[in-house]
């Protein structure tokens, strides 16, 4: 499948590493991120520990977290480990404004159309006005999701978030498509 946007249409990406490699330190957390990562997306609470754990370490100060909704239409795992990551890190606040359309697995998708055309994830702010203070007061917004692979979710949660508040969101994944990743 083709690279839907380019890295340069991504303020910032911060990732553990690159899915399906082990995490750098495998004393910290000894198995592949691409394990990490589906263990995350079935909320499994040893492994959203361990995420946050290691995510906190990635996040600049004061960073502000949108967990991205899954394909319920509503940030499940994302949610979860947003809120452990700002436990660890209490200078970084979390802001669940985002909702989608409940649909299909993105995986599920592609495998039965072979592209991600013409799908609409249906995400739409939920408008709560002290969000939208907090998401203008940094520049250090992150939407924060467990994989990075074709920048199809992210463009899509940019864009409802943009006409939100007039901001440009990095990306805060567990792991990503080598592509995205500074060699």
């Amino acid at each position: 499948m083709k690279q839907i946007i380019s890295k340069s249409a991504i303020k910032e990406v911060k990732v553990l590493g690159s899915y399906g490699k082990l995490y750098h330190d495998s004393n910290v957390y000894p198995h592949t991120l691409k394990k990490l990562s589906k263990d995350v997306k079935q909320n499994k609470a040893e492994a959203i520990a361990i995420a946050a754990i290691l995510l906190a370490q990635l996040l600049t100060p004061n960073a502000v977290l949108v967990p991205v909704p899954q394909s319920s239409g509503k940030a499940d795992y994302t949610l979860k480990l947003a809120n452990q990551i700002q436990e660890i890190r209490q200078d970084c606040k979390v802001c669940d404004v985002l909702s989608g359309n409940k649909r299909q697995k993105l995986y599920d998708i592609k495998k039965t159309q072979n592209s991600l055309e013409g799908v609409d994830l249906g995400f739409k702010v939920k408008y709560v006005r002290k969000h939208k203070r907090t998401l203008k007061s940094t520049p250090n917004v992150y939407l924060l999701d467990n994989v990075l692979a074709t920048g199809f979710t992210y463009l899509q949660a940019k864009n409802a978030l943009t006409q939100f508040a007039d901001i440009e969101p990095s990306v805060l994944a567990i792991s990503a498509l080598s592509k995205w990743i500074d060699k």
